[in-house]
């Protein structure tokens, strides 16, 4: 009895599952229909561009459409759904999809941009990691380096201030000390405390300090940054005047793009890089050539190996150019998680005039001509550390410094 019983059941399981509607139908995705279209009007898209959201979401097989509003996998997946093979460079901007695809991608910043860690940070000194770099400002002294070497629930510990030459009869224990710092994928931060004693460790001179709840956050950026690499050419301008996107067939100067966002990238580079430098850059993403003009805001330069970081900020670019950049970043395919980038540089050689069998390499790093090899002071190195600090955190955080 009990074998009929079973047989009878799984005949049942059997129906229940093939038939529409079921875990395994494809129109079980047809149920979420109506909170699609709710979830969409809550975004801010239009009727027309839910439904072309909506045929993507089915063209990509997505299992739940409508966590595409909250989900960054689900909607890459409907991103690049739209997006296709067709190229960023060869869309109209009045196209159904080149729209969809703007405000798809407006809608991914918003997403991303709302993620915990760009909208909280630290409240207290007291969460500091060790090896954090600081960068101190005292009155009347100049700009010091120093970094934390231990984190105690009643004082912060760091290494001696490095800098300037100090005044005769200055004493770090009668000032006031200002200090900023980066914390990396979060912001800049600002705070004030006293030193409280000094003690050697191993034969180091390190500074006990108090600890502060009254810290500050500058949270600057409004633009996602993705780890890159990937060859690109440099091309020095006189002015800005010069600024085009004009593909470049000359060779330029070799770099490589070790960071990229829509506004703006790092490139580290041989020889000493020039600060507030007019450029344009050429390289290569999704089978597409972008020309991009720019500045260079800030300079990190290593006399060991004799190589710069360059800190460049994009001029503004067209739409297209945007969505490449953008479909990089998210990498809304996820070739740039599986490194395949590779095969671009061979590419990049080509347009640039560069061919492989004489041994360029755009992916080795070329000195500039004009560049001047000498070696760097320390003070140098201080000042150059506390720009790039002081310039990622917002105007406040100098004008609390001044008061």
């Amino acid at each position: 009895m009990w074998i009929i019983l079973l047989v009878l059941l799984i005949i049942t399981l059997f129906f229940v599952l093939t038939k529409p509607g079921s875990l395994h139908s494809p129109k079980l995705r047809g149920r979420g229909r109506v909170e699609f279209y709710s979830k969409g009007m809550d975004a801010g898209f239009s009727l027309q561009e839910i439904n072309l959201l909506w045929a993507a979401s089915q063209r990509a097989d997505l299992i739940n459409p409508p966590a595409i509003y909250g989900s960054v996998e689900e909607l890459d997946k409907a991103i690049n759904q739209i997006a296709g093979e067709k190229k960023f460079s060869e869309r109209k901007g009045v196209e159904p999809e080149t729209v969809i695809l703007k405000k798809l991608f407006e809608y991914r910043k918003k997403v991303e941009m709302g993620k915990p860690k760009y909208r909280s940070g630290l409240k207290s000194t007291r969460n500091i990691a060790v090896g954090q770099r600081l960068t101190i400002r005292a009155d009347g002294v100049g700009v010091y380096s120093s970094k934390v070497v231990e984190n105690e629930q009643s004082y912060l510990t760091m290494t001696i201030p490095v800098g300037d030459p100090l005044p005769g009869g200055f004493s770090w224990r009668q000032v006031k000390l200002n200090i900023y710092f980066w914390r990396k994928e979060d912001a800049g931060y600002f705070f004030q405390t006293r030193v409280i004693d000094k003690f050697y460790d191993r034969h180091n001179l390190h500074f006990r300090i108090y600890h502060s709840d009254n810290i500050l956050r500058s949270q600057k950026r409004r633009s996602v940054r993705a780890p890159a690499r990937i060859s690109a050419r440099l091309y020095p301008l006189k002015s800005l005047e010069e600024a085009n996107q004009w593909m470049e067939s000359s060779p330029g100067l070799s770099c490589l793009i070790v960071d990229l966002s829509e506004d703006g990238a790092a490139l580290k580079i041989g020889g000493r890089g020039k600060k507030n430098l007019p450029f344009k850059l050429q390289f290569k993403i999704r089978n597409e050539i972008v020309v991009l003009p720019g500045v260079v805001k800030r300079v990190q330069y290593k006399p060991k190996p004799d190589e710069s970081t360059l800190h460049v900020e994009f001029l503004p670019t067209g739409e297209n150019n945007q969505m490449i950049l953008l479909s990089y970043v998210f990498d809304i395919d996820r070739s740039r998680s599986k490194n395949e980038n590779a095969e671009e540089n061979d590419t990049l050689n080509v347009i640039s005039g560069i061919s492989s069998e004489r041994g360029d390499d755009p992916g080795k790093l070329q000195k500039p001509e004009q560049s001047e090899k000498k070696e760097e002071s320390p003070e140098e190195t201080v000042e150059d550390t506390a720009e790039e600090l002081l310039e990622e955190t917002v105007e406040e955080l100098e004008s609390v410094d001044e008061d």
